[in-house]
């Protein structure tokens, strides 16, 4: 027994493959230039994982245990085994090429310019090209000068520009220019794009092409045009114009991508309570002595009084939502006597009446508020008026005549004096009632709105809510059975500003598949106020952006945001469409087999996407698709008929087709001009 559980025990446990992260350079046997397009595949699986960047770097995940197969279209694959290492350095043999010639029609018998097959490669908002131009040994000689200059047509907006030309020089024509006593090559605008012919005399000469244009649109149709002349000291001797290109190449503008609006949910953009004023007003009746300006709060009432008014001030000292505007004191007295006298008085009175009540509020309450007091002296003609409220109208009279009769306020109160009934009727009953004090507090409070109370303004008037208003009611309208876009468009118009309504308006569109572009926009002018937009705001832009084939704009906005699973997805796609492939290559590639096709497609490694697009559905873009990579390998008939299939399924399809340099050889003279017959 002993020696079965022995046995058992010495059988070796199967060790697991584990997930390893694989980084490393690939370069070029004997140049060791780093290779850059790489493309790298699971050995066993055939699983896409990666693409080599601009210098030849790569990072991959695979298990320790498997193997890598590089592949290159100017290099003979290379299939490496991990076996655990984190760091797999590659060197690649270049493959045995052959230069792709094409003829092109040149002036003069047996002489003619010769290019590669060139092709207008799309990167984000960037066309690229890359082409050799070969000069025959019969069409150059060592007195001559030629210029050949690429140019990029736009056929869609009649437009060309010129990207940087070539100034290839003859060895005698470089040194005439130099020995020229009055030249000085700072004044020749094509000195800086000058090559000097340093072959011998009966060999060909290769010149590179390569060079990129920022276009708006890149799914405009476009050609690349080649203007060639070849000039001696003063005079044209030859001159030609040539076509090398037409269509771009963009397998991603069927990249297989949805991206949702993003939520507004920065807590720092959504809109506060507003501050609501709230008023309070009254009297007080505080008595001072006769000719004394003193508060004494033994007289009369005035402690009640007093007590009355500090307790509006503790109201709103004890409510954390109400803080002190301001308040202000009024103070009148009696007009008899001199008015001088009395007016200095009565400022005095409240004076002491201010120190009083400041000494019992709170300061932290008063420390931002206006506290003001104000005095006056009451006129005669509220004694007119207080007499006549009794029904004295006699007595009423016999006040107003002495007002018409005397001008000034002292000699007014002196003739009041000798009325008969001044000393037993006024000055007892009436003068006391123009010695009063009024008050007049400002406050402000967070009062917000109850829901309530906010539909019912909105019932009303669906455009006069303020921000914070619409906000709360947008948040619980769908409880309230009203119509959530409907209330934050309203909120948009009401409110042309208001970033968090456009942000939640935009999302909305993007959701449902439209482009929220014309919203967004006005948010975007000023260039130096971008950062402080919604992180949500700046994303739905870039989506719009990547939706209107503004690629660059998108990878700027999106440049700036978190790589957090809000964002991620629309990172990758947008550094896929910009051309940084191999960032994104191995993600992207397991979202779908045809955006894998499409990535292969656009590194270029066409028998790869060739095998990939075998296991394609049959729908219109998958038709079209592996019509794209038959045509990649010369595989016409096969191209044709996919291509035939894809128009078949969506003739919509044959708008692309046109612009498409994959494609458009394929098509015939109907297809390319039923547009212009139609017209």
């Amino acid at each position: 027994m002993l020696m079965a559980v022995l046995s058992v025990m010495a059988v070796p446990a199967a060790v697991e493959a584990r997930t390893i992260n694989v980084r490393g350079r690939v370069t070029q046997q004997g140049s060791g230039e780093p290779l850059s397009g790489v493309t790298i595949y699971n050995a066993s699986s055939d699983k896409l994982l990666g693409v080599t960047n601009d210098e030849g770097r790569y990072a991959v995940s695979a298990d320790d245990a498997d193997s890598l197969i590089f592949s290159s279209i100017i290099c003979e694959d290379r299939q490496e085994p991990i076996n655990g290492r984190l760091t797999l350095d590659v060197v690649m043999v270049p493959a045995a090429q052959e230069l792709q010639e094409i003829v092109v029609k040149a002036k003069g018998s047996g002489k003619a310019l010769v290019t590669e097959p060139a092709d207008l490669d799309v990167e984000g908002n960037f066309i690229r090209l890359k082409t050799k131009v070969k000069i025959p040994p019969r069409l150059f000689n060592s007195q001559v000068r030629m210029i050949i200059q690429p140019a990029i047509y736009n056929v869609t907006r009649k437009h060309v520009n010129f990207i940087s030309p070539v100034v290839f020089d003859g060895w005698r024509y470089a040194d005439t220019q130099k020995r020229m006593l009055d030249w000085d090559m700072a004044k020749d605008p094509l000195a800086k794009y000058q090559q000097v012919k340093t072959t011998g005399r009966k060999a060909d000469n290769v010149i590179y092409l390569i060079d990129s244009l920022y276009v708006e649109n890149p799914n405009d149709d476009f050609m690349c045009v080649v203007m060639s002349s070849l000039e001696d000291y003063n005079r044209i001797i030859y001159a030609d114009t040539f076509e090398i290109a037409r269509g771009t190449v963009n397998p991603l503008r069927f990249l297989n991508y949805q991206l949702a609006g993003a939520p507004m949910n920065e807590e720092r953009f959504l809109p506060m309570p507003e501050m609501e004023l709230c008023d309070a007003a009254g009297e007080m009746n505080l008595l001072f002595a006769v000719g004394k300006s003193d508060f004494d709060p033994s007289l009369g009432n005035n402690a009640a009084e007093m007590q009355s008014l500090i307790n509006e001030f503790h109201i709103i000292g004890n409510d954390p939502d109400m803080t002190l505007k301001s308040f202000t004191i009024y103070g009148s007295a009696s007009p008899e006597g001199s008015y001088d006298g009395n007016l200095r008085l009565a400022g005095a009175r409240m004076k002491s009446a201010m120190r009083m009540i400041m000494d019992s509020v709170d300061p932290s309450l008063r420390r931002n508020a206006e506290m003001n007091s104000e005095a006056e002296v009451a006129s005669w003609d509220e004694v007119v008026t207080l007499l006549r409220a009794d029904g004295r109208d006699d007595e009423a009279d016999k006040v107003q005549n002495v007002i018409d009769s005397y001008a000034g306020v002292d000699a007014r109160s002196q003739r009041m004096t000798r009325l008969p009934f001044y000393r037993s009727l006024i000055v007892p009953d009436y003068l006391p009632k123009l010695r009063r004090v009024r008050y007049h507090i400002i406050s402000s409070r967070y009062r917000p709105l109850t829901l309530p109370e906010i539909a019912g303004l909105y019932a009303a008037d669906k455009s006069g809510l303020s921000r914070y208003q619409y906000w709360r009611l947008y948040s619980a309208a769908d409880s309230m059975g009203l119509d959530r876009e409907q209330v934050i468009t309203n909120a948009l118009h009401s409110h042309p500003k208001f970033a968090v309504a456009a942000t939640e308006l935009a999302g909305i569109m993007l959701d449902r598949g439209e482009n929220p572009m014309s919203i967004l926009e006005p948010f975007f002018a000023d260039e130096s106020k971008i950062h402080s937009l919604p992180m949500a705001m700046r994303y739905d832009m870039a989506v719009a952006c990547m939706d209107s084939a503004r690629f660059s704009r998108a990878d700027s906005l999106l440049s700036d945001l978190p790589d957090n699973p809000e964002f991620h997805k629309a990172k990758i796609y947008c550094a896929a469409l910009n051309g940084r492939y191999h960032e994104v290559m191995q993600e992207i590639s397991e979202d779908s087999p045809l955006n894998e096709v499409l990535l292969l497609l656009a590194v270029k490694d066409n028998e790869h996407a060739y095998n990939r697009a075998q296991k394609l559905g049959g729908s219109a873009i998958e038709e079209y698709v592996k019509a794209v990579a038959a045509n990649r390998l010369d595989d016409y008939i096969t191209a044709i008929s996919h291509l035939e299939n894809a128009l078949a399924l969506d003739p919509s399809l044959i708008e692309v087709a046109r612009v498409d340099g994959d494609v458009v050889d394929l098509l015939d003279e109907e297809d390319l001009n039923s547009d212009d017959d139609e017209k």
